[in-house]
């Protein structure tokens, strides 16, 4: 198998279940791929470039890791990075410390509270052509997804060591315009309203997923790993502790329906499903 880069995990995965045993082995913090559900939610959205930021490691060692299994690397034609190490960026490298914000999320994890919130708003806090730069004890790939759809115009992470990982964020120098409102493909049931659009799907065309006892993020990543799989007439219960806000703006395009019942604090109900599946 030919792979490059930006080649997911979860394709070396399907190819050869060997690999898992190979990619584990180059670092410790890549050993989560041995846990089912982990795999799961991380190889389906993580790329190998990606995963050698979250190892702490270089693409070089995938490479040599996988090359005893028939894997082929090939440069990608559209990325001339240099597999052999982390070159830093222009806009990083010639920036001045006084435009660069550190934030140190860890201290924050540490109490088991999630930093989302609060990253979300030293960003905001951020001003235009500024740099901040997250601290954090592996690479937050969903959270470098979430920023680049809001007004990061670049982002690059630094490996400090395996436990350490800087990631730095532009923020543009036009003001982008406010992200949209959640859009209508985005409904809040009451109880009886929950019911009788869950009626609509028999039991076996309906998954059932708890992510209520998952650390952030997740919840998310779970969701949207679940989402990817989900057939055209099928729907995904969910049973979550919150409304989940940065979830509903990656799903804004519109293609899911999503019905949410809120019971009660910690106990929210949510429903989704290709519109499709109700025309």
């Amino acid at each position: 198998m030919e792979y490059n880069q930006h080649t997911r995990i979860s394709e070396i995965i399907a190819y050869d279940k060997s690999s898992i045993e190979a990619i584990a082995s180059i670092a410790p913090p890549l050993k989560r791929l041995k846990n089912p559900i982990l795999r799961k939610v991380m190889a389906s959205r993580v790329t190998v470039r990606e995963a050698a930021k979250m190892g702490g490691c270089q693409v070089a060692d995938f490479v040599r890791a996988l090359q005893p299994f028939g894997f082929q690397f090939v440069y990608a034609t559209d990325d001339s990075v240099d597999i052999s190490g982390e070159t830093e960026p222009t806009w990083l490298s010639q920036a001045p410390p006084s435009d660069i914000h550190t934030f140190d999320v860890r201290p924050i994890i540490e109490h088991g509270t999630d930093p989302l919130q609060a990253i979300m708003a030293e960003f905001k806090k951020t001003g235009p052509g500024k740099i901040l730069c997250v601290v954090n004890s592996f690479v937050p790939t969903p959270l470098v997804h979430l920023l680049e759809k809001k007004q990061a115009e670049h982002s690059f992470t630094k490996t400090v060591s395996e436990n350490e990982f800087h990631t730095f964020f532009l923020k543009k120098n036009s003001t982008a315009r406010p992200a949209p409102p959640i859009q209508s493909n985005v409904i809040m049931d009451d109880e009886m309203a929950f019911g009788e659009v869950g009626k609509k799907f028999s039991a076996d065309q309906t998954k059932v997923i708890d992510v209520r006892h998952l650390e952030m993020p997740l919840p998310m990543q779970t969701i949207l790993a679940e989402l990817e799989e989900l057939p055209e007439d099928h729907a995904l219960y969910v049973h979550h502790k919150r409304v989940p806000v940065y979830l509903l703006e990656e799903l804004a395009d519109g293609a899911f329906e999503v019905h949410i019942h809120r019971i009660a604090e910690g106990n929210v109900k949510m429903l989704l499903f290709y519109k499709e599946a109700m025309s």
